[in-house]
């Protein structure tokens, strides 16, 4: 079994994956429920950066274009099933925002899977504003 994982972000600008201390998610919610919610910052036990679309190795600031390329980065495979089961309900996990791979392999054929789902985080091109009647607003300093 491996140590680590393939961490993989759609998202252009990579997370701050954290891990808040075991049973404060669900003491949080429970104080929530009960209409006396805990506002005091969460003192998380540890978090990793990982990277995003405009980090993938194919991806040039020139071109700007996100669509079909994830940023990887190598995790604690115990510090990703931990983190994924804290956020088991985050949208991000719902819809393949970030997700993980054991191997490198799988970590490519999953990407390629998501290779024209939009995020929402694409850019959109001058072309298509104007099919759209808007127009691309540029400097004038």
């Amino acid at each position: 079994m491996a140590d680590t994982v393939t961490v993989l972000c759609r998202l252009p600008h990579g997370l701050e994956l954290r891990i808040a201390p075991e049973g404060d998610v669900e003491r949080r919610a429970q104080l929530s429920a009960d209409n006396k919610p805990d506002r005091s910052p969460v003192a998380y036990v540890k978090s990793v950066t990982i990277n995003g679309a405009n980090r993938a190795p194919d991806y040039h600031p020139k071109d700007n274009v996100l669509l079909g390329r994830v940023g990887r980065t190598q995790v604690e495979k115990t510090f990703w099933d931990t983190w994924l089961a804290q956020h088991k309900d985050s949208d991000l996990v719902k819809n393949h925002c970030v997700f993980a791979e054991v191997t490198e392999r799988a970590a490519e054929a999953k990407a390629r899977d998501f290779a024209t789902e939009k995020t929402g985080f694409e850019g959109v091109s001058p072309e298509d504003l104007k099919r759209k009647g808007m127009e691309a607003e540029t400097a004038t300093r």
